[in-house]
């Protein structure tokens, strides 16, 4: 109730630049100087995300997915974890600063549309889940509400059920290895009793940021054993590689 309180007052108010405070274009909340001094991303790996610099490999994928391909089939983000969408993200997930998030699900949901322009789109769109008890205590998950931009101004479906967190594991930021990682989201998913993903074979799945992959690593391996799939990553930033 307060979440969505939260969110129509802050609809009724005067939009201001979410990065500088001054007004700004109603619709998007980031003003144009602002929107153009935004981080912008390079050349990326087509498999995980990440930006390439230096020495552009083969077909552009980076070393590490040509040695060790992901789980998913590609990663996608609007903009490079770093100054100051860092710190718009957390605003959004910590301090409920849904204005935030609906301007930089926006700019995902451009990039979105430009990706699939000429192809099909991901017949469904499905957030990352959070644990009952982190979503009690936060009020709402993030992932969720990246996907409903993206529904709307994409057209495809959302099934925010599909998925359930089984374990409320540690946050992944916590934790100092890859191995810890990996541990830490061992049976930590499962899909839900609802039939949203029968019959699906190209799935848009939804986060925020993606940084060690271990988290959309987990859900695409648990949702390949169970059905033939293509599996999209679509998130607001991607963060550099953490080994």
């Amino acid at each position: 109730m307060f979440h969505g309180l939260n969110r129509s007052i802050r609809r009724a108010l005067p939009t201001t630049c979410i990065v500088c405070g001054q007004n700004a274009d109603a619709d998007h909340s980031i003003c144009h100087e602002c929107g153009w001094e935004l981080p912008k991303l390079g050349e990326c790996c087509r498999r995980c995300g990440i930006e390439l610099s230096g020495t552009l490999v083969t077909d552009s994928c980076c070393t590490s997915c040509q040695l060790s391909p992901p789980s998913f089939d590609s990663c996608t983000c609007a903009f490079p974890y770093v100054s100051p969408i860092d710190k718009l993200v957390a605003d959004f997930k910590f301090s409920a600063r849904f204005d935030i998030g609906y301007s930089l699900s926006r700019a995902l949901a451009s990039t979105f549309n430009a990706y699939y322009n000429g192809q099909a789109k991901p017949e469904l769109l499905v957030p990352v889940p959070l644990h009952k008890n982190r979503l009690d205590s936060r009020g709402f998950n993030q992932a969720s509400e990246i996907g409903n931009v993206l529904a709307k101004y994409c057209g495809v479906s959302i099934a925010h059920c599909a998925l359930r967190r089984t374990r409320n594991t540690q946050p992944q930021t916590s934790l100092s290895s890859a191995a810890a990682r990996k541990a830490n989201l061992r049976k930590a998913f499962g899909v839900s009793k609802s039939d949203s993903l029968v019959g699906v074979t190209h799935i848009a799945l939804i986060d925020d940021v993606v940084t060690t992959m271990a988290t959309t690593q987990a859900i695409s391996r648990m949702l390949r054993a169970q059905q033939d799939c293509r599996i999209d990553v679509w998130c607001l930033a991607r963060a550099r590689r953490t080994l």
